[in-house]
């Protein structure tokens, strides 16, 4: 689960005692609030199905970028 969700951009969560339902519902609603929607056109054409891989960064130090390890382009 922890795979498949950090090669989507998404994260896994374990409730616990120490992480109950609640708190993780209280993260999941502030990562929800500051999040962005970016898009990107590729420069190269064709290879149409090849695995094109991702990386993104910020100038800023201290942020979290969470995406998607790549993409197969149509």
């Amino acid at each position: 689960m922890e795979r498949l969700a950090r090669e989507t951009g998404g994260g896994s969560f374990v409730v616990s005692s120490r992480y109950p339902i609640d708190r993780i519902y209280a993260q999941i609603e502030e990562e929800l609030r500051n999040q962005y929607s970016i898009g990107y056109t590729s420069d190269q054409n064709g290879h149409a199905g090849k695995y094109r891989t991702l990386k993104l960064t910020t100038v800023q130090n201290g942020l979290v970028v969470r995406t998607r390890d790549g993409y197969y382009p149509k």
